[in-house]
């Protein structure tokens, strides 16, 4: 790696920052556990850093309830609202995008959000499929680069 690579990914990670790697509980599909890596001084935590730091805070706030971090309540999807009280398809499918892009508007490192996709048989009532929800986000950051995160079939 070139001084100007290895400077850009100091920045990249100073800006998009660091934290504890998480991974998706598979039977509920929704919860989360710490992962562990071994090494020579022992067990530690696994950590992520940079865009990838970005991209699993941004997927625990897609499938955190608004309001339901006490040490938080600003953190969260408010698509919830939406889904329980909203009766017309298509302003349903609006609310749930708007929810989602105010989630990602609220970190500080996501410059734009440069697409917001639901999957087309999600928000459907009385379809099998209604309970499930495929959205992907593209956007782009503070430093520069474009990235997607994807929630294929939450719940």
């Amino acid at each position: 790696m070139t001084d100007p690579e290895r400077e850009r990914e100091i920045f990249r990670r100073r800006l998009l920052g660091q934290g504890l790697a998480c991974t998706p509980i598979p039977a509920s599909g929704l919860g989360r556990d710490l992962e562990f890596v071994s090494g020579p001084q022992g067990v530690d935590f696994a950590r992520v850093v940079g865009i990838d730091n970005l991209g699993q805070a941004l997927r625990i706030a897609l499938t955190t309830l608004l309001g339901s971090d006490v040490f938080n309540t600003e953190f969260g999807f408010d698509g919830l609202n939406a889904l329980a009280t909203e009766t017309d398809p298509i302003l349903l499918r609006e609310r749930v995008r708007i929810a989602v892009v105010q989630v990602l508007r609220r970190d500080p490192r996501v410059r734009r959000v440069v697409d917001v996709k639901l999957g087309e048989s999600a928000l459907q009532a009385g379809t099998p499929a209604s309970r499930e929800l495929n959205v992907t986000v593209v956007f782009e950051t503070v430093t520069g680069d474009q990235s997607t995160v994807d929630l294929g079939g939450t719940r």
